[in-house]
């Protein structure tokens, strides 16, 4: 019987929102120029919810949001989108989308390059890693995405929410320890909106991995932070089963409990 699938953790819901900034962003650089830096700032912050903008790194961060915010511009017009859209639609040629993809991958990852350290290189470095990712090179999106992990700060929803990208390119590579220790990673960021289905995931990629132990060691913090309805009800209610088959085990045989 197929597994049902999860819905959308916060994680992508929390990606989504800043691509959609990205897309709103860029129809705003195409109309007020001259005062882009000024707007991009004040959109990175309220995307991200950090606090980017101390004296000594205004000007550095300006500068990387700044040219991020022209090549995703120049990224929306490769993939054919006309001036005040707010979402693209895939090309129907699907030669021009996989042109711009890779055309774009690297200019992103130049962005990161260049202004690495700052929050906008580690935001180019996530759309790198997206859009390889999306060109079906997995090994190239996760170099991209390592690299943005490097211009973040520790303890950053940022730095989480590149870790929880990692981690879901291991799970689809069935690096399940490796998966777990990325989510795992994500959910001890605090101030991560997603902590908590970030370590549900973890605890997930526990079970595959053969850890049980460490697994519903997990889904008990969980638990006892009241936090189950954070977390997808899937991934609550094969933890639960887990915990009964062994509760049970325990009850018929207390030496294999």
């Amino acid at each position: 019987m197929a597994r049902r699938r999860e819905k959308p953790n916060q994680a992508d819901e929390t990606l989504h929102e800043i691509e959609e900034s990205f897309d709103r962003l860029a129809k705003w650089v195409s109309e007020h120029r001259i005062a882009l830096a000024i707007a991009v700032a004040a959109i990175l912050a309220m995307a991200l919810g950090l606090d980017l903008y101390g004296s000594h790194r205004t000007r550095v961060e300006e500068a990387g949001a700044a040219a991020l915010a022209e090549a995703r511009a120049e990224f929306l017009q490769a993939m054919g989108a006309q001036p005040g859209d707010l979402v693209v639609a895939e090309p129907a040629n699907p030669e021009v989308a996989r042109s711009a993809r890779e055309t774009f991958a690297k200019r992103f990852e130049e962005v990161g390059s260049k202004h690495a350290g700052t929050a906008a290189a580690a935001l180019a470095l996530l759309e790198a890693g997206n859009l390889y990712a999306q060109l079906g090179a997995p090994h190239l999106a996760q170099d991209a995405w390592q690299a943005g992990l490097e211009s973040t700060d520790g303890g950053s929803a940022l730095e989480a929410l590149l870790l929880e990208r990692t981690a879901r390119a291991h799970e689809d590579a069935q690096e399940w320890s490796e998966a777990a220790d990325a989510h795992e990673r994500a959910g001890r960021v605090e101030r991560f909106p997603a902590r908590w289905t970030a370590l549900a995931g973890a605890a997930r990629c526990r079970i595959e991995s053969g850890d049980a132990d460490a697994a519903l060691a997990l889904f008990d913090e969980i638990e006892a932070a009241a936090a189950l309805d954070e977390i997808p009800a899937y991934t609550a209610a094969r933890l639960r089963e887990l915990r009964a088959g062994r509760e049970l085990r325990g009850a018929v045989n207390p030496t294999q409990g």
